[in-house]
């Protein structure tokens, strides 16, 4: 069997049962239950995106080039200066910044929810930024007072982000069992409970929704539902699975943090 016309083959019908979106590696390998090193044999350094070139189309890789660590902080800086407050990953996209949060994850092995420690590790003697460090030290003991329910959100998002489903999944509630199995191993997970009936509920207090490829008429229900549970528990997060659109995603995640901050509401 010619193994690479068969995996040209694969990705061809993969991408024709993905309504003609180029699929993203994690999902063609899982669908067809291919491991890295099979394509490596085959296509040589960079398999997925030689694949692509194979296919005809144009490889969906982010290019992780390394950018400087001080870069990121200079923005991450100035972006805590313009909010007066420890800036949230939802401000980081609203402001259009690169690297995303998962690639200052993977080039630089750092948590966007460790920034503040590292700007202030490296920026604690340069004057120019002394406003910022008084930010991000939190002086204001009205803003300390919050940092432990800010920690444990943020504790809850990096274990989701950390999560890899087992599999793609062609229905929502097998996701949403899969998840709540995960973070049962951390915290205490109801289910559809609450009012507001959400997917799920941790430590009685961070709500939680889940969405498979949601269109642009599910994004907007979405959108009322984590301002009812914003205004029920104080933060609401969404979970988007096997998107087909990252800018559907990033236009929901924009609008959500526009209207929130007109409700003066938390945001997250």
């Amino acid at each position: 069997m010619d193994k690479k016309k068969d995996y040209i083959d694969k990705y061809l019908a993969f991408k024709k049962l993905n309504g003609g979106q180029k699929p993203l590696r994690n999902e063609f390998l899982k669908h067809y239950k291919i491991k890295d090193l099979d394509l490596l044999k085959v296509f040589g350094k960079d398999p997925y995106s030689t694949l692509q070139n194979e296919c005809g189309d144009k490889p969906n890789k982010l290019e992780l080039t390394r950018t400087d660590l001080s870069q990121i902080l200079d923005q991450y800086g100035e972006l805590a200066r313009q909010h007066q407050r420890i800036p949230v990953q939802a401000d980081w996209y609203v402001a259009d910044l690169y690297p995303r949060p998962d690639g200052i994850k993977k080039v630089h092995k750092l948590s966007f929810l460790t920034l503040p420690e590292v700007f202030i590790a490296n920026y604690k003697d340069k004057a120019e930024w002394k406003d910022v460090l008084k930010i991000l030290k939190r002086d204001d003991p009205k803003v300390a007072a919050t940092d432990k329910k800010n920690k444990t959100f943020y504790e809850i998002v990096d274990k989701i982000n950390a999560w890899t489903p087992d599999r793609k999944r062609g229905w929502e509630e097998g996701y949403k069992i899969e998840l709540r199995r995960y973070l049962e191993q951390f915290y205490d997970v109801e289910e559809e409970v609450g009012e507001t009936n959400i997917d799920l509920l941790l430590n009685k207090k961070y709500p939680i929704e889940i969405k498979k490829d949601p269109t642009t008429s599910e994004y907007d229900r979405l959108l009322g539902q984590m301002i009812r549970h914003n205004k029920q528990y104080g933060s609401a997060i969404a979970v988007g699975t096997s998107l087909s659109s990252q800018d559907r995603f990033i236009k929901f995640q924009k609008l959500f943090v526009d209207i929130h901050d007109k409700l003066g509401m938390l945001r997250k």
